[in-house]
């Protein structure tokens, strides 16, 4: 009976020596893991198109009566997001800028059309998923419909996401009056 009273103490420490909070090896593998998991930082790359600010600006004189200045330019602040993959920690992201457009038409030295024209302008006069996505691709003066009476522009609207695209005309008179007409359809 003495043996087993002091067996009894000694299977006691032991137990309690065993249990000193000490971490397995699978609890110290996955906590090494883990925390070189949030070490890592997620690489974001981005793509843009263009891939800085492009502008171009065109002085037009049409039948010596409408002279016309187009400057067509990217919103370095507004893009389309076209696709977004991730792969491993390599996050890639490509964005198409938006392009909006700035119209002053004179006759005579007196200026009787000064627009910006952006997508917006259009969204007004019809509802579509083709808009949720769409820019302003290039506002021109259409030189072969334009005579001494009207200005033609032509309008280029871009969904660079699907890759469709709608084509308008803006016929302005001598008096600054605008007629929007749809030419191609193509969403």
């Amino acid at each position: 009976m003495k043996k087993l009273v002091l067996f009894i103490p000694v299977i006691i420490v032991l137990i309690l020596s065993s249990c000193d909070g000490r971490k397995s090896k699978i609890d110290r593998l996955n906590d090494a893991v883990s925390e070189f998991n949030n070490r890592e930082i997620l690489i974001d790359l981005k793509d843009y198109y263009p891939e800085g600010y492009t502008e171009t600006k065109t002085d037009s004189i049409i039948s010596k009566t409408f002279r016309v200045s187009v400057k067509n330019y990217t919103v370095m602040d507004k893009k389309i997001l076209l696709n977004e993959t991730v792969k491993n920690l390599h996050k890639t992201s490509q964005f198409h800028r938006v392009f909006e457009s700035d119209i002053v038409v004179s006759v005579e030295d007196k200026i009787i059309y000064d627009r910006h024209i952006s997508v917006e302008k259009f969204k007004d006069f019809e509802t579509s998923d083709f808009w949720n996505n769409a820019t302003l691709e290039h506002v021109w003066v259409n030189q072969e419909t334009s005579n001494n009476l009207t200005l033609s522009l032509g309008v280029s609207i871009l969904n660079p996401k699907n890759k469709a695209f709608k084509l308008y005309e803006i016929l302005i008179d001598k008096l600054g009056n605008e007629r929007l007409t749809l030419i191609e359809d193509h969403s």
